[in-house]
């Protein structure tokens, strides 16, 4: 026999889960790369853990993880979800890893932001209401999450700990690049007194060389291994960044690499696109620029030269403080 009580109670409750428990979705940019994807998972853990009466947040990702992201998972025993491209119209975001449109999730206005962590430049970015912001001058969102656990005197457990290390030596190529700080460097030295991992510089050589295997990918799925859109003085550029400790395997395959990159261009309706290989162990970046507009921006904002393609654009390994403001500077007087 039904029980009218128990039926009353389930009202009661799906009523307080629709109003008093507010669903906070996390995601990182589209093409997620490990801090983007780690950050994503930290930050939901992390905001559950300090208001776990009031909301609950989970982690949605824009696209799958690459090669060094599912290494890093593995280490934590953490499968990767089916990625999303919307949700439903009002949902609440919390940003992590990125603020401008373009990066971010399909028809972002129908959403209602009410959190960004981030370590880039303000972009084309407006609310209707206010919101929470955390914007760092670091090498890395993971670095600014471990900061706030630290304010706020919280401890992540080891898998968490763990995460938030891979994100950092992977945005600092393991302090190679500029974007690198003494507090990325802190961050990583604290949260190592928690998972105790004994040679952060091997354990750094296996995720540069899990994300270095060409084996599964084609010329066309290495071109868009790691991209972000550029909104630059109205002009739109991609960049796309394949970072690896074995740059000779990539140039085996050049030509092909070039036609993949005409025919991604083609695909995209892409008119500027400069796919840039970055050798993490040597410092330096070769890009490719295959249109006549691409080789004209490249010499300008980077006094290189263009040969058959390819631009040596020496120890620019940064796409954030190396690579797109003398891009941007070049369509600001363009």
């Amino acid at each position: 026999m039904c029980s009218w009580k128990a039926i009353w109670v389930g009202y009661l409750l799906e009523v307080y889960l629709i109003w008093y428990i507010v669903m906070k979705y996390v995601v990182g940019h589209q093409n997620p790369d490990t801090d983007s994807y780690a950050a994503a998972i930290v930050t939901a853990w992390y905001l559950n853990e300090i208001n776990e009466d009031q909301w609950h947040a989970g982690a949605v990702f824009l696209g799958d993880p690459n090669g060094e992201t599912r290494f890093l998972l593995e280490k934590v025993w953490l499968t990767p979800t089916k990625p999303i491209q919307e949700l439903p119209e009002w949902s609440h975001l919390v940003l992590v890893d990125h603020n401008e449109a373009s990066q971010s999730i399909p028809n972002r206005e129908k959403y209602v932001i009410d959190m960004v962590i981030d370590h880039h430049k303000v972009a084309d970015f407006s609310t209707s209401a206010a919101l929470s912001m955390r914007l760092e001058p670091v090498a890395c969102t993971c670095t600014i999450l471990a900061e706030m656990m630290l304010e706020n005197v919280v401890v992540p457990p080891v898998g968490i700990a763990e995460l938030m290390i891979g994100a950092i030596i992977s945005d600092t190529l393991f302090w190679r690049s500029p974007t690198t700080t003494q507090r990325d460097r802190n961050a990583v030295a604290r949260l190592n007194e928690i998972t105790r991992i004994d040679d952060l510089e091997m354990y750094s050589i296996d995720m540069f060389d899990a994300k270095s295997d060409l084996s599964w990918l084609t010329p066309e799925q290495i071109i868009r291994y790691d991209y972000k859109t550029f909104d630059l003085h109205g002009n739109t550029m991609w960049i796309w960044v394949f970072e690896t400790t074995n740059s000779q395997k990539l140039f085996d395959i050049k030509e092909d690499l070039i036609d993949a990159i005409h025919d991604v261009k083609e695909k995209d309706w892409i008119k500027q696109l400069l796919f840039c290989v970055v050798d993490i162990i040597q410092k330096k970046n070769i890009a490719f620029a295959v249109s006549e507009s691409e080789v004209e921006i490249v010499q300008w904002a980077f006094a290189a030269s263009v040969e058959d393609g390819i631009a040596d654009l020496w120890e620019r390994v940064s796409r954030k403080k190396t690579i797109v403001p003398p891009i941007d500077e070049w369509f600001s007087n363009n």
